[in-house]
């Protein structure tokens, strides 16, 4: 894996407490053809409550029976469906020891009724996984169009549920159908478990989101990475140190421990920290931290470690005041603190401020166009950070029409999915640069 780390700025004045901006830049191996890798493990969830009769319902079962048909001879796959309680459809095994016309007869035969238990059906999916082990880790796709009625309905406790699984090379995504899912429950499940959540508004759209997950799954070449960031003795006395996106972690002694997830073949991956460096009372080079970054290469079958220190050069006052800041890693902190005014729109949503929460993008979009408006480009850095800027200026505009024109479930659930790719730094395919609103999909 190509591994880069980045500072905004490099150089700090002599004996000044300075704010830097560390920028890790991942980008995944591209994996050897489907019939060498390592088997895959995939474990569907899928509501089959009343309220997914119909089309929808069908089509579902429908993907299903196309995912099984990628799947290769090694990969393992089970299906869990549910309504106020779970079964088991399709035991998880590998596709070898599957007899697939059964397999396939059981997925056309499945029926709705009931009300909607996600906990239920969660668990059991996690169950079934935690029977096989897959040295490449393991996905569970859940899928559901409701609000959980009965069961765990606590988005806090199950994101725990997710994030524990997580750790034990257990991803969740999720895909929310129509406008009544509970975006909450299915947002925390993903975020819990370092997955995406899509949300799929039209029979074409959840096809779509169900083949993106499984292209992404089928074409993993990094699993479970993991960031160990530790800062230098200097810095740990009173640290001030904030992981911007929101990724599961937690510290072991003085070292931030951070779950980055699977990532896909080619996908690049950006993550970034805030790092407060006290005074520093002598000029040179000085490591501020040390990172470690741990993963297991889906090609190569191995763990790797790769480990490297992050440096500042002490300058004197009038030498640091000429310094430029890094343009690619001071468009990603840009975007990143923009996602905090999405978060404050998704709620104005929910209470039904669909005006404020136009305004707020609107207002968002603009500061972003203003930002771009004075990078001059002058090499293809400067080239790619106005790039970064005005895609997501683009987005805010289109989000901020969604939530002005559309029903607030259609716009905050729209709005929600943007939010949970781009403040978790994930790179979902198969989605549109420019989110459409709700009458642009009727017409």
């Amino acid at each position: 894996m190509n591994v880069r780390a980045l500072l905004d700025i490099d150089l700090i004045a002599l004996e000044s407490t300075e704010k830097v901006t560390m920028m890790l830049d991942l980008t995944a191996p591209i994996t050897d053809a489907a019939k060498s890798r390592p088997g895959q493990a995939v474990e569907v969830v899928l509501d089959r409550s009343g309220s997914m009769s119909g089309s929808v319902f069908d089509s579902a079962k429908e993907s299903i029976l196309k995912l099984i048909d990628r799947l290769a001879p090694q990969d393992s796959f089970g299906l869990i469906a549910f309504d106020n309680e779970a079964l088991i459809v399709a035991p998880l095994r590998t596709m070898a020891d599957h007899d697939l016309p059964v397999l396939r007869t059981a997925i056309r035969q499945m029926q709705t009724g009931g009300n909607t238990d996600i906990s239920a059906g969660y668990t059991l999916g996690l169950r079934e996984l935690s029977r096989v082990a897959t040295d490449a880790g393991a996905t569970l796709l859940l899928i559901s169009d409701g609000h959980a009625n009965s069961g765990e309905k606590d988005p806090g406790v199950l994101a725990q549920i997710a994030t524990t699984h997580a750790a034990n090379k257990v991803t969740t995504s999720t895909i929310g159908l129509g406008t009544g899912y509970d975006e909450k429950i299915l947002e925390a499940l993903a975020q819990g478990g370092n997955g995406a959540h899509r949300f799929a508004y039209t029979i074409d759209e959840a096809i779509g989101a169900i083949a993106a997950e499984v292209t992404d799954l089928l074409e993993k070449s990094v699993v479970n990475a993991v960031l160990r960031f530790t800062p230098a003795p200097a810095l740990t006395a009173n640290p001030r140190i904030e992981i911007l996106q929101r990724l599961p972690h937690y510290k072991e002694g003085d070292t931030y421990v951070v779950q980055l997830g699977d990532i896909y073949a080619g996908e690049n991956r950006r993550f970034v920290i805030d790092i407060e460096v006290p005074g520093m009372p002598a000029l040179g080079l000085t490591t501020i931290a040390d990172i470690t970054l741990e993963y297991l290469d889906v090609a190569k079958m191995e763990e790797i470690s790769v480990s490297m220190p992050v440096q500042v050069n002490v300058v004197p006052d009038d030498v640091a005041k000429g310094r430029l800041a890094d343009p690619i890693v001071r468009a990603e902190r840009l975007i990143l603190s923009a996602q905090t005014e999405k978060a404050t729109a998704i709620d104005e949503l929910r209470s039904g401020k669909n005006r404020e929460a136009s305004t707020r993008l609107r207002t968002t979009a603009e500061q972003l166009r203003r930002e771009a408006s004075e990078i001059r480009v002058t090499d293809d850095r400067t080239a790619e950070s106005l790039q970064i800027i005005t895609s997501e200026a683009t987005e805010m505009e289109a989000l901020a029409r969604s939530a002005e024109f559309d029903d607030i479930e259609y716009s905050s659930k729209r709005l929600n999915e943007n939010f949970s790719e781009k403040s978790r730094a994930r790179k979902m395919r198969n989605r549109d640069e420019n989110p459409k609103t709700q009458d642009e999909y009727l017409n």
